[in-house]
């Protein structure tokens, strides 16, 4: 895969084309200072006319790539003072509060300049293409053609049986006419050289769902192509998703709610920054509609992110055309909004997609990212195998060409467009281009026709001749740390083996003990957070307002800031952009600790939580260590946006695990092990605890490398007649209930389930055989709740030891309401409780 580039002397006397240089200049300008055209192409004549007179060579036509520079910067002086000048009274005119005349125009004078030099680099990237390289695109855009052709072949032949002799067709989104994506990848830190002891260290790019080229371009193999999208054995997915990708060669799966990769991509390339190694993040322009596509390039922006977003325009997303998803004039342009570069270019020409990524991504290594780079292409082609009949308006003929517009009737392809696109096969046009250079001539075309032919053709009699993954890899774990799955027969064994008394708390008193002096809810959570950044340099901490000289908005980080505020990053409002963030940065190495403002907001980057972080692990193996904090919970009368209790939404995921400490002790000792966890964890800390003065509690020394492992209940209080099961905030509302009710005769236990997923099943099930009752507490509301899920647990497992209805009590079934008796009604008191408690106790 690795290609020779040229030697820097050869670099320096390769000539160029001025030709080529205005043409990059021309176009470049059109699209980014269009009403300065004129003056500036007749400006760079008459400097190039200058500079041919001074180097007086009889080359007036050509210029050496050794003096492409002196070019460039004699331009760029002539531009300087080319450019009309406003009276010094004017710029100085405030043209909106704090912002003069001057500064808008210095502004976009460096702009000008940025873009200027861009265009000169792209014409000397592409003139410093070897040989070999340009025999590597045009061989890397034939493999693409021809793996995607055999897909379809695949699709329609039948020839995939499963075991019960079905035909299987599998599943593709087909590439046809994006193919020159493979050139994209010529310079990029990929191959060998960069994968070493089981870890990668180049460069990423994380392709949209129809980007083959670009993942065979980064080394990922045909044949693991092919099987993941017809479902057989092969890595990383093993039937388990459909989608091309390799993490292992730098390649990230992408996801079918196509804006996910686009959250992963920065934080990877936050994880990136300053090493000299960059992300490319590839998107159609159907999903630049989407929110989160503009969360995260926003925020890499104002990071400065070493990130190159490719936005790959084939005039449908799907079957919607580019009209209806932008008013832009073109996606480029959307670049100008962040404070970026933008540009676009032909999207099948390979050397100019070589010269655009490059030369952005070579930015990006020098600390001036983001770029956005747009292509325009067509897709030539229905949007997977099953869409070519509707496209075309009937089946086409399976082959590798294009198909021919005179044979396309009634389909919803846009037939002048297609009729454009069919003359700019890249395949023809750079197999023409080669051969006109004289790099490329019929036998040796003929040779590498022949050998990708075969070499496609082996890949797909393995994919035929491969195993089915065993049945039981659908079980594969969800957590790095999990064990897998199967079906159990509920009805097999009706009794709970039910361990020595409590030895699923061995380490660990019932009861709990509160001190006046001790520490506060939030003060153990800060001394958490302070000895996790101290023990280990790849955390860090990410969230809206959680830097600066604030520390959130609760202001409890805000002793941290001295000693960590590098590592404690404000994000902009954009909670999708910060999950997306952490779980990227997690893929990279690092352990972010996200932070919610309130849980409430999650909702908005619930894509990225659901869909991304916790499906990867099940996915293709790939470990997410990030905490996400939660600030949680009612009690306060803040109104339906800062109090609900968002855990049932997470709590049926897979993937994800989930904490909800109730004491100053815990929320130290679980947040810690949240952070050392492998997999994605949601830490919800309550509000209503944070400055609780009666719950404060003395905390063990850092030294003592203090943790609570995630999964265990705690029994918060003794009880031989009833089990009361809670977690958060209604802990202490319970347990002031089992103390009142002591005076009355009756004695309650106290389970305090602290870990939601998983749960301390073996906790819950031995509370209930000692009591034979059960209530459960919770703050949500009543339907769908935690509680209810637990009660089915208890009644299909331990049915036989209930002496009497399992009851659960939770909330109304409403938004929590702002107004204190409102909010109060609402929820469950303690006197419910306690009512509830003593029918059950004489039931």
């Amino acid at each position: 895969m690795e290609t020779a580039e040229k030697s820097v002397e050869e670099r320096a006397e390769t000539m160029v084309p001025v030709s080529v240089l205005r043409e990059s200049l021309f176009a470049t300008l059109a699209q980014n200072a269009v009403l300065l055209l004129e003056p500036l192409m007749t400006g760079f004549d008459q400097v190039l006319a200058d500079f041919n007179h001074a180097k007086d060579d009889g080359k007036a036509n050509e210029v050496s790539v050794s003096l492409l520079r002196q070019l460039q910067n004699d331009y760029l002086a002539h531009v300087a003072e080319a450019i009309p000048k406003l009276k010094v009274k004017e710029l100085k005119k405030e043209i909106y509060p704090t912002v003069s005349a001057k500064q808008a125009s210095d502004y976009f004078s460096d702009r000008l300049h940025e873009d200027i030099r861009a265009a000169f680099r792209r014409v000397e990237l592409k003139s410093s293409l070897t040989e070999q390289e340009k025999l590597e695109a045009l061989r890397g855009i034939l493999r693409t053609r021809y793996i995607d052709a055999r897909l379809k072949r695949f699709f329609v032949s039948g020839e995939i049986k499963t075991g019960e002799r079905r035909q299987f067709q599998g599943k593709g989104f087909r590439s046809t006419g994006q193919e020159a994506i493979y050139a994209a990848g010529l310079r990029l830190k990929r191959g060998s050289d960069y994968q070493r002891d089981g870890n990668y260290f180049g460069d990423f790019v994380a392709p949209m769902i129809r980007d083959l080229g670009l993942a065979l371009a980064m080394g990922q193999k045909p044949y693991d192509i092919m099987a993941a999208q017809m479902a057989k054995v092969g890595k990383p997915t093993n039937g388990k998703d459909l989608h091309i990708g390799d993490f292992s060669c730098g390649v990230l799966p992408p996801s079918a709610p196509i804006t996910i990769s686009s959250g992963s991509a920065c934080g990877i390339g936050f994880a990136l920054k300053g090493t000299g190694r960059v992300m490319i993040n590839c998107i159609g322009e159907g999903g630049t509609s989407g929110g989160e596509w503009h969360e995260v390039i926003n925020f890499a922006a104002v990071r400065n992110m070493p990130i190159v977003f490719v936005v790959q325009n084939n005039q449908t997303a799907l079957a919607t055309p580019v009209h209806e998803q932008s008013a832009a004039f073109n996606f480029a342009l959307k670049a100008s909004g962040y404070g970026i570069r933008g540009i676009t270019i032909d999207g099948t020409d390979p050397e100019a997609i070589f010269a655009a990524i490059t030369e952005a991504a070579d930015a990006c290594r020098n600390g001036h990212g983001p770029v956005l780079v747009e292509l325009v292409c067509m897709r030539m082609c229905g949007h997977a195998h099953h869409d070519d009949m509707l496209y075309f308006g009937k089946e086409p003929d399976q082959n590798r060409e294009y198909v021919p517009p005179d044979k396309i009737s009634g389909g919803y392809v846009d037939l002048q467009k297609y009729s454009y696109w069919y003359q700019k096969d890249p395949i023809k046009q750079y197999k023409k281009q080669l051969n006109e250079e004289g790099v490329l001539d019929d036998d040796a075309w003929q040779e590498m026709v022949a050998e990708v032919d075969e070499e496609v053709e082996q890949a797909a009699r393995e994919v035929v001749e491969a195993p089915w993954p065993k049945a039981e890899l659908a079980g594969h774990p969800v957590f790095a740390d999990g064990d897998a799955q199967t079906h159990h027969d509920p009805m097999a064994d009706r009794r709970f083996e039910f361990p020595a008394k409590r030895t699923w708390q061995p380490d660990e008193p019932p009861g709990v003990q509160f001190d006046p002096k001790g520490q506060t809810f939030w003060q153990a959570i800060v001394e958490a957070l302070t000895e996790e950044m101290r023990r280990d340099p790849e955390i860090f901490m990410l969230g809206e307002d959680i830097g600066g000289n604030y520390g959130n908005a609760f202001v409890i980080l805000k002793s941290m800031l001295p000693e960590f505020g590098e590592r404690m990053i404000n994000t902009p409002l954009s909670e999708g952009a910060i999950i997306g963030c952490a779980t990227g940065a997690a893929l990279a190495g690092k352990r972010p600790v996200a932070e919610i403002q309130f849980n409430d907001f999650i909702a908005s980057g619930f894509n990225q939580l659901v869909n991304n972080a916790a499906k990867i692990y099940y996915r293709w193996g790939h470990p997410v260590p990030m905490t996400v904090r939660l600030p949680w919970g009612g009690l306060r009368h803040a109104g339906p946006y800062h109090s609900q209790n968002t855990e049932p939404w997470f709590y049926r995921t897979p993937g994800l695990k989930i904490v909800c400490p109730s004491t100053p002790r815990e929320a130290n000792g679980l947040l810690k092990s949240a952070i050392r966890d492998d997999n994605p964890v949601l830490y919800l800390e309550h509000i209503a605890l944070y400055r609780d003065a009666n719950i404060k509690q003395s905390l063990p020394d850092a030294d003592q490398n203090f943790v609570i492992p995630i999964g265990s209940a705690h029994l918060k209080r003794e009880g031989e007649e009833l089990t009361i099961i809670t977690y958060g905030a209604y802990v202490h509302r319970c347990l002031a209930a089992a103390r009142a009710l002591e005076e009355e005769g009756i004695s309650c236990q106290v389970l305090d389930l602290r870990s939601i997923m998983p749960l301390d099943k073996a906790a819950i099930l031995d509370c209930v055989r000692t009591t034979g009752k059960v209530l459960i507490v919770q703050e949500d509301s009543k339907t769908g709740g935690i509680g209810q899920s637990v009660a089915s647990v208890i009644t299909e497992e331990v049915f036989e030891y209930l002496d009497a209805p399992v009851v659960v009590l939770g909330a109304l079934d409403t938004p929590v309401p702002y107004s204190p008796p409102l909010e109060e009604f609402f929820l469950i008191s303690e006197q419910q409780i306690e009512e509830t408690v003593r029918k059950l106790a004489e039931y």
